[in-house]
């Protein structure tokens, strides 16, 4: 008896510090295999957007090669001024139609460039996570290892039925819980970013249109353009972030619609004038206004995003002080168990402290 209780006493130092790796490294094999699908998914996003990125290139620059064919071609401009008026007329018409079929292809290649960059830091992202985790998961197993050899030299034998072991089942699923609700808190602050960029560039929109109205000329219905054309793009961003979230937690609610009325090219910039620039103003004016009241819905999403993962972080770290305090009271009573065993008979020997060993189960 005095053997097995000084077996335990010494092991004891050795049996803590490996139930300390093994709560600290729980985590990592449920959200590992999490992580691995997500890094899949991914993967595959990316690939397809590769094929799509491919296409948009190559119709961009058949557009490109269309509108320059018109812009530049020295003999259609004779041939439409030897046509007279209407001749002039249907070569502008075709020079609007080739530039903008070319700024619409460029603008939604530029987009699948940008989604690209996106997709393609997640991923990156999430391969820093899954190497980190991978060691945590090795960690894992080496002190499982560790204790169970520590255990058979100890127990040698069957050991009781761990009581606790629905309890570490739930603090392992609150732990993926928090892990989600975080991953979905950072999209949100990612949309939420994207969003306020949004604005910011609706802002200088509505300051050229402002500006355009007064007599700013073609430089300034182009400087509009482009920053509504960014307006758009950072709210299509948003959009995917916010679709990134809705993944790990369905209860957020999609984006608001919002509209960015980029203008009628022909009105606004080859007939441009007071009328075309106030109806302009207008429509700048009313996608701001759509745009405001997506960015209020986004904040309060965000701050109940918040609330959640606060909840979630905080059920988590309660649920690790009682699987510690449990894992505790168990060592304790195991070692009581062993001292009657020893031939102490009902009576429960001294324990070998705080220290003494969990049961094989429970790990």
């Amino acid at each position: 008896m005095s053997s097995l209780r000084t077996t335990l006493a010494e092991a004891a130092e050795q049996n803590h510090d490996l139930i300390i790796i093994l709560s600290r490294t729980d985590y990592a094999g449920p959200v590992l295999k999490e992580n691995g699908s997500y890094t899949s998914d991914l993967s595959t996003q990316i690939g397809a957007l590769n094929k799509e990125l491919k296409q948009l290139h190559a119709t961009t620059e058949d557009e490109r090669k269309d509108h320059l064919k018109y812009r530049d071609s020295t003999v259609k401009r004779y041939a439409a001024k030897m046509r007279g008026h209407k001749g002039q007329e249907k070569l502008a018409s075709q020079q609007e139609k080739e530039e903008r079929e070319f700024l619409e292809a460029w603008q939604k290649e530029n987009e699948a460039k940008q989604r690209h960059e996106e997709l393609t830091k997640a991923l990156n992202e999430a391969e820093v996570q899954h190497e980190v985790m991978t060691k945590d998961a090795a960690r894992h197993a080496r002190a499982q290892e560790s204790l169970d050899r520590l255990y058979n030299g100890i127990f040698g034998g069957p050991t009781p039925e761990y009581p606790e072991e629905d309890q570490i089942e739930g603090s392992v699923s609150r732990c993926r819980e928090s892990t989600a609700e975080k991953r979905a808190l950072n999209a949100l602050r990612s949309a939420h970013n994207s969003l306020g960029q949004g604005l910011n560039s609706m802002q200088e929109a509505l300051s050229m249109s402002t500006y355009d109205m007064w007599g700013g000329g073609t430089f300034v219905d182009m400087m509009e353009r482009d920053a509504l054309a960014r307006a758009q793009n950072q709210v299509t961003q948003a959009s995917w972030h916010i679709e990134e979230a809705r993944r790990v937690q369905p209860i957020i609610r999609p984006l608001s619609q919002v509209n960015i009325d980029m203008g009628h090219f022909i009105s606004d910039v080859m007939f441009d004038n007071i009328f075309t620039d106030m109806a302009q103003h207008d429509r700048i004016k009313s996608s701001n206004t759509q745009l405001q009241r997506a960015f209020q819905e986004l904040q309060a999403q965000l701050g109940d995003q918040q609330q959640r993962f606060r909840e979630a972080e905080s059920q988590t770290k309660q649920a690790s002080q009682s699987l510690d305090e449990a894992r505790v009271e168990l060592q304790r009573v195991r070692a009581e168990a062993f001292e009657r065993f020893g031939g102490r008979g009902g009576e429960a020997g001294p324990t070998v402290g705080d220290e003494a060993p969990p049961t094989y189960s429970a790990m």
